[in-house]
């Protein structure tokens, strides 16, 4: 049984941009659950303890919404936010069976960052956010890590080199070859390299006296 748990409420079928303006004033998130072979349903969730969730899991988390008395499974397929109040306007959620996959993106965590860049001088790219896969409910990763302490200058780590790309549990639809992350020279290691001035052979006998 999942610890994380939601309370939700049926609403009525008036789903009008008005309606939903009045639940957002009232302190509720407008949204749907829907599943596979199943009447999509209008819910509202109380906007704070939405957040809360978003805040603290991201939206790759599984979780249970409590329904009048029923616990149900669910996974947060599409968030709607206010792109100047950074608020949440409308949630999607996708109820889950354990023998049905689903498909989404992860978000990529890179681990060691600090470490490397203080023993190289270098700097970590991270040139791909999140990574499309699908699997079964229970094998749901909150983010994929990506270990970078032990990278060396030159080095790149593409998709095919995750353990989640070995594993036989997950389906992965981004490109194998795209690079995850990498390791370049660091722009004041550059700049020092140019400012270097060339000793030339009409230098070098003002050295030597």
């Amino acid at each position: 049984m999942n610890e994380l748990k939601l309370r939700a409420e049926v609403r009525d079928n008036d789903v009008g941009r008005r309606k939903c303006n009045k639940l957002r004033a009232s302190g509720y998130v407008p949204g749907v659950l829907y599943g596979h072979g199943e009447e999509t349903k209008p819910i509202k969730l109380e906007d704070k303890m939405l957040n809360k969730v978003l805040n603290k899991y991201g939206s790759t988390r599984t979780f249970e919404l409590e329904i009048a008395g029923e616990l149900v499974p669910v996974l947060i397929k599409e968030v709607q936010k206010d792109p100047i109040k950074d608020v949440v306007l409308h949630a999607d959620f996708q109820k889950l069976s354990e023998d049905k996959k689903v498909r989404l993106r992860i978000p990529v965590a890179i681990q060691g960052r600090e470490l490397v860049e203080s023993r190289t001088s270098g700097v970590v790219e991270q040139q791909l956010m999140e990574i499309e896969l699908q699997c079964l409910p229970k094998f749901l990763p909150q983010y994929i890590t990506v270990d970078v302490s032990n990278l060396e200058f030159g080095d790149i780590i593409k998709v095919s080199d995750l353990d989640i790309a070995k594993d036989e549990n997950y389906e992965i639809f981004t490109d194998l070859d795209e690079i995850v992350v990498s390791l370049t020279a660091s722009s004041k290691v550059e700049e020092v390299e140019e400012r270097k001035v060339p000793i030339y052979e009409s230098d070098k006998s003002i050295l030597d006296q």
